[in-house]
């Protein structure tokens, strides 16, 4: 049997990742997400005008 892809949660009590890492992948999913709408935005303004 092939092991899962996706990571489960972790256990209770297992030590959260140093804050400065969580903190890049917080920071990268925002910048993603702002583009992404950036995206959207101008694509519909493009449609519109």
């Amino acid at each position: 049997m092939k092991p899962p892809i996706i990571e489960g949660p972790p256990e209770e009590g297992a030590p959260q990742p140093p804050l400065g890492k969580r903190l890049i992948w917080f920071v990268a999913l925002w910048i993603g997400g702002l583009l992404a709408v950036a995206a959207v935005a101008y694509a519909l303004r493009a449609l519109i005008l």
